[in-house]
């Protein structure tokens, strides 16, 4: 599904273990909310969709490292059905659009028994800030410039410039105890945290395994805790890649969370519930605008864009479950709702191609191949290589710029091998082309990934600059909330028109579980035996 995905905070509420289902997968069953008989200190299976790597987060920008750390750490705030930030490690909090005040809990207790500090929270916040840890998550949940205070009971995260979503990427962001902090290599295949579960074992590729903290009773009001009937005592995580495999395993009550998002899904239809569907955007890419690549050129970038039928393309990577990207925020709580990909990505237009090419001196020779000042255009395109649907699209890509005379050099890897080749210092004077998906729920901390300095500083990939597209982020991050959604829209309008990224699929990712029940609050996920 993805090449590179940041997930932010999108829960379904809490699952417990039902004994009033049967193997089949026969639908959630009965538990806590339904007057069911729950399951004491049972077994929950969670499929997930690959190997998670290190399992220190402000390391480690996997999407499914998201899928671990839930159970095992929490945040300062959750948001609830309606999108409403509520009440976690953080009491209250006050926010401006260039800071966040939090008053936080003073009994949550970390796995290894040292009491959780403000000060400890705000070193969270210090570490990622820190240039010298070389953290992913620098600028994308708090920017470097960044100041971090705090009191006995209290941390204050001030910001240069102004960010109106802030709240959503530092109040999401999963919190480490302090001796994690001091040593991330003892939590690469481990746990510290304050959530009800614990990581006690790591077989890579395999599995992993957590157990519940039974001392765990600082959860919201309304929220499962260690001692609530239906929790499980066990959580193994299985990894398994292969959908089919996923779906199999649902069927025959082996597993009780999964997610399909292909055609499997159809046969799970009736037969297993469906706990949560999320859209996230599935498909695109960015352009490299590092001095020297043929992609740097403005019109290139469009022709080569217009040479594409995206529509064609997206059918193909979602297997013909998906639809048009429309922006780059699609995951809950979605702040701002509208459509800028439609109305500004280049369409297709294939003659009008090859006309930008001519007009930019990537003229056909006789052999049908365009070159310029004795340079062939052959473009190296790196992506992910997990799905077959990826590896089709790719190849589909190829087919449909080779009718314009443009070559590929296909550069397809597992996904570890591929973040480590698109963030390491000078890809983009490599790569022309780079598979992107980045989800989260609001566009302004999408922004490292268009904007600014390029890996090790920052993650700007691509090398991607667009004095426009800056200059209407600026304005955008100068309104609050839901009030700057319309500048979003047209700063991301400007990134679509210039073809420095081409977002074209997004689908629903349906999970699908047997033999639990929801508990709790709506919306709300606890770090543990709660799902995205």
């Amino acid at each position: 599904m993805k090449a590179y995905t940041i997930v932010g905070l999108a829960a379904v509420g809490a699952l417990a273990l039902s004994a009033c289902t049967g193997g089949g997968g026969g639908g959630t069953g009965t538990g806590p909310e339904s007057g069911g008989e729950p399951v004491i200190d049972g077994t929950l299976n969670y499929a997930i969709a690959r190997d998670p790597g290190m399992l220190f987060s402000p390391l480690n920008a996997s999407g499914t490292l998201g899928s671990v750390s839930q159970w095992a750490y929490e945040s300062l705030i959750y948001f609830d059905a309606d999108g409403q930030p509520q009440g976690w490690l953080a009491t209250d909090w006050e926010q401006t659009p260039t800071s966040l005040h939090f008053e936080v809990r003073d009994d949550a207790v970390c796995a290894d028994g040292t009491k959780l500090t403000a000060e400890t929270i705000a070193n969270n916040f210090r570490w990622i800030a820190d240039p010298a840890n070389n953290s992913t998550a620098i600028n994308l949940v708090v920017p470097s410039t960044a100041k971090i205070e705090n009191d006995d009971k209290s941390v204050t995260i001030t910001t240069v410039e102004p960010d109106p979503f802030m709240i959503t990427a530092i109040g999401s962001q999963a919190i480490y105890c302090q001796a994690a902090l001091d040593d991330p290599q003892s939590v690469s295949t481990a746990s510290n945290g304050t959530g009800m579960f614990n990581v006690t074992e790591v077989v890579t590729g395999d599995h992993l395994t957590l157990e519940r903290r039974d001392d765990y009773s600082w959860a919201p009001e309304g929220a499962a805790i260690g001692t609530t009937p239906g929790v499980p005592k066990t959580v193994v995580l299985k990894i398994i890649e292969n959908e089919s495999t996923r779906a199999n395993l649902l069927l025959s009550g082996e597993l009780n969370v999964g997610t399909i998002t292909g055609p499997d899904g159809d046969r799970l239809e009736g037969k297993v519930d469906v706990l949560n569907s999320g859209m996230l955007l599935t498909g695109g890419f960015l352009y490299s605008q590092a001095e020297g690549r043929p992609t740097a050129d403005k019109n290139v970038r469009i022709a080569l864009t217009k040479a594409l039928d995206l529509d064609e393309l997206m059918q193909v990577s979602t297997a013909g479950k998906g639809e048009r990207a429309q922006r780059l925020a699609t995951v809950d709580p979605q702040v701002c709702q509208y459509d800028a990909v439609g109305p500004n990505l280049p369409k297709t237009d294939v003659a009008g191609a090859e006309k930008l090419l001519d007009e930019a001196g990537w003229v056909k020779g006789a052999d049908g191949k365009r070159s310029k000042d004795g340079q062939p255009l052959v473009l190296e395109f790196a992506w992910q290589s997990k799905g077959a649907e990826i590896a089709s699209t790719a190849e589909m890509m190829a087919d449909q710029w080779a009718e314009i005379g443009v070559g590929v050099n296909h550069d397809g890897s597992e996904y570890g091998a591929f973040i480590e080749k698109i963030s390491t210092p000078g890809a983009a004077s490599k790569i022309d082309v780079m598979w992107l998906n980045a989800n989260y729920p609001v566009p302004s901390a999408l922004m490292v990934y268009f904007t600014g300095e390029t890996p090790p500083k920052g993650n700007n990939f691509a090398a991607l600059k667009n004095p426009k597209f800056d200059e209407l982020v600026k304005k955008a991050n100068n309104s609050t909330g839901a009030e700057g959604c319309k500048a979003w829209e047209a700063a991301e309008g400007e990134m679509y028109a210039s073809a420095d990224y081409v977002p074209f699929a997004m689908m629903s990712h349906p999970t699908f579980a047997q033999g639990i029940s929801e508990y709790g609050i709506e919306k709300f996920a606890p770090s543990t035996i709660l799902v995205k």
